[in-house]
């Protein structure tokens, strides 16, 4: 792998340059005058200028033939278009006046379609938004979002849900490759770091058939940091501190862009020590600690546009047994104790044919994760997890301006194998197959899109035995068909988007074999090779109202699953554990989310902004599902200040997080009281020249309050979450040019 990867550099760096450049100009539709100062993106050289005061912009295109371009000005209808550099030296775009901005225009890195272009709801969130209270991990980042929460195991352990549901019914995708790491356990995190993640995409339920099976909860679709302006060299280091677990995370960043090169490596360290309750007592063992590495390199070729990307990320987790407290602030790891380490390799290529293009993204991903209990050199517990994906699309020509489609195809062989003292799942391989076509249709107001999905998956084992655990072999296979449908009607202010969409899950193999004490749940799992696919059907409906100071949204849906596994408790005990086993019932969910934002053109330092999340969630005899988070309503208050000088105060907010009592209940839950959060926070800039140094401070839980959120791993231990926890973080930001060029020229 290491000299392919050699040879592709070899390459890039030695292909001859061509001094070509590409002129357009971008018009007024109506009146032919130019549009100084819009935006234009290169979608897939993920690279941004502007046109200049005559409404020219110029592209030093080297070898590139094709390209996709993104340009969007305000008061205008953004424009999307494959243009082809070869045949055309310049070319004169047109935009369409609108009335009013209805929505910041964003391109979806997931769909490769303008955000207001997707029938599918797809929200998008820069990571550095939601991290402005300093959330210690990135599921907890992510949480802030409606309809989003998480499940949490200890301070650092944080597993995503969407609208109630979790695990392997929640799809993530970084680098552009599906994240695989055992997501069915719950004693170990999402296994994406932080460092070099630009946004983050989420969309809710089974509304997609991009994605792959699975996705009945929702996918997670993490996007890249883009490269560095042209001929430019960024850097950055940061350093944070928080006191609750006396913690520090320090990320460094170099992102290098000259003439064809085009280069990003980011590392990050954390280290904690137990968390420190709302009694100032810390909870013994649940110390943690992350080291992750990534970079990516990019070229272009003739009609060829290529990244390569590669992340370590090593996570270290102490695991809790029992209620117990202390004062210590000791770091280093006490048995009993996990280790993961995550390997990604993705590669990514675009191929440009006219006013096409194809995508073809394939992915390596190891995932080895240990347990150690008696003896820290020895493990318990080895699963080796070896994982290699394809993701193909064709993205056809746009036909009279009104038609176009999308072929893609999707697989994936995955090969788990144990090397520890026990067992929990035995030897399993997994291939995956899926195909679909997806078909959108574009009129002046209303857009359409639907399209037809099959997957196939074959799962087999080996017969296995351990500690008196037999283990079977299993062969079998799962089919499934989706179907989606959608339409986006837009007016000047108002927006309304319906989604009918299926949704298809095999069971894994953990629930299918599992036999075997989860130590980081307190629960002995026993699985059952009777369970059939999951199916699901989601109707989702959204309502957008947007004028210049106010906007406003409902997002209702309604969700069907049948076969829906849960887990179950037993009255049996093994070794003091309580046995769990997976059983199958018809679910329905439903629910939604609600938000404002209010930014008063008259008091322009004002933002406010609130949203309410609500799932309910039962079987089909009435008793409501377990594990489903409380009604959130989640409120923030901020001031942003813009003024000239190198000294800025930037921002200051007040969070106010109120969730619910939770009372529909299982049978082996307890109800879940209810609890206010306030978080308030403050930042600096100092700039000089392109340079910049950030300082932000705040304080999380101000109120030190005692609370148990009811989707916490530590609930049935009677542990606390984290009380006060007060933090500061310092960044700076390095820019040098390497070449002057115009402006406006790439």
């Amino acid at each position: 792998m290491y000299r392919i990867i050699n040879v592709f550099i070899l390459l890039f760096l030695f292909t001859p340059i061509f001094g070509q450049v590409f002129t357009g100009t971008v018009l007024d539709r109506e009146t032919k005058q130019i549009i100084p100062y819009a935006q234009v993106y290169l979608v897939d050289l993920e690279k941004k200028i502007a046109t200049d005061e005559n409404g020219i912009f110029k592209i030093n295109y080297l070898n590139q033939s094709f390209t996709h371009i993104q340009i969007s000005a305000i008061n205008y209808k953004p424009l999307s278009q494959i243009i082809s550099l070869d045949t055309l030296m310049s070319q004169t775009f047109y935009m369409e006046q609108v009335s009013l901005e209805l929505e910041k225009v964003v391109l979806s890195r997931s769909s490769s379609k303008l955000q207001n272009e997707n029938i599918v709801s797809i929200e998008r969130k820069k990571i550095s938004e939601l991290q402005q209270s300093s959330p210690l991990t990135l599921t907890e980042a992510i949480s802030n979002i409606p309809g989003v929460e998480q499940t949490t195991t200890g301070s650092g352990i944080g597993k995503p849900v969407i609208r109630g549901l979790s695990g392997n019914r929640i799809v993530s995708y970084a680098q552009g490759i599906r994240v695989e790491n055992q997501q069915w356990g719950d004693e170990h995190g999402l296994g994406v770091g932080e460092v070099g993640i630009e946004s983050v995409e989420i969309i809710k339920g089974p509304a997609s058939l991009l994605y792959g099976s699975d996705a009945l909860g929702g996918v997670l679709y993490f996007v890249d940091e883009r490269y560095a302006k042209p001929n430019t060299i960024e850097s950055f280091a940061q350093t944070r501190f928080v006191s609750n677990t006396l913690g520090s995370i320090d990320n460094i960043g170099i992102k290098i862009h000259r003439a064809k090169l085009k280069f990003n490596l980011f590392a990050t360290y954390s280290s904690h020590s137990d968390f420190q309750t709302p009694h100032f007592e810390r909870v013994f063992n649940t110390r943690f600690n992350e080291k992750n590495i990534k970079s990516s390199i990019g070229f272009n070729l003739n009609k060829w546009t290529s990244n390569i990307r590669y992340s370590y990320l090593q996570n270290n987790y102490g695991i809790v047994e029992n209620k117990f407290f202390n004062r210590s602030n000791r770091r280093e790891f006490i048995l009993p104790f996990q280790k993961i380490d995550n390997h990604n390799l993705s590669f990514e290529n675009i191929f440009y044919r006219q006013n096409s293009k194809i995508k073809l993204t394939v992915g390596y991903a190891n995932n080895y994760r240990k347990e150690f209990e008696d003896d820290a050199t020895n493990q318990s517990l080895g699963l080796k997890l070896n994982t290699f994906t394809h993701n193909l699309k064709w993205y056809s020509p746009t036909y009279n301006d009104f038609f176009s489609f999308i072929i893609g195809s999707q697989g994936m062989a995955q090969s788990n194998i144990n090397n520890g003292e026990e067992i929990l799942i035995p030897d399993a391989n997994i291939n995956d197959l899926g195909v679909f076509v997806l078909g959108n249709l574009k009129m002046k107001k209303i857009k359409i899109q639907s399209g037809i999905r099959s997957d196939f998956r074959k799962v087999s084992t080996k017969e296995m035995i351990t500690n008196d655990v037999s283990f079977p072999t299993l062969k079998k296979t799962y089919n499934g068909f989706t179907l989606s449908g959608g339409a986006v009607y837009q007016t000047k202010k108002i927006k309304l988007r319906a989604n009918i969409s299926s949704g298809f899950r095999a069971p894994n193999t953990t629930e299918l074999l599992s036999d075997g004490i989860h130590h980081g749940t307190n629960r002995y799992i026993k699985g059952s090779t009777n369970l059939l696919n999951e199916n699901a059907i989601q109707v989702d409906l959204s309502f957008d109202y947007k004028n210049q100071d106010f906007h406003f949204s409902i997002n209702p849906f309604y969700n069907t699953i049948q076969n829906y596994i849960f887990l179950s408790p037993t009255k049996k005990t093994i070794n003091n554990n309580l046995v769990f086993e997976y059983l199958q019932s018809k679910a329905l969910l439903y629910g939604g989310e609600m938000g404002f934002y209010y930014h008063p053109h008259k008091i322009h330092w004002l933002y406010l902004n609130g949203n309410l999340s609500n799932v309910i969630a039962k079987k089909k005899n009435g008793v409501p599902l377990p594990l489903i988070p409380q009604t959130k309503l989640n409120s923030t208050m901020s001031i942003k200040i813009s003024h000239k000088g190198n000294i800025q105060l930037k921002k200051i907010f007040i969070q106010h997080i109120y969730k619910f009592r939770q009372n529909r209940i299982d049978v082996f839950e307890t109800s879940t009281n209810s609890y206010n959060l306030i978080h308030i926070g403050v930042s600096f800039r100092l700039s000089v020249k392109a340079n910049s140094i950030k300082i932000s401070t705040g304080v999380k839980n101000l109120f030190n309050h005692n609370y148990i959120d009811h989707l916490s791993r530590f609930k049935t231990l009677e542990i606390p979450n984290q009380g006060i926890n007060y933090y500061i973080a310092l960044k700076i930001k390095l820019n040098k040019k390497l070449k002057e060029k115009k402006n406006n020229i790439i």
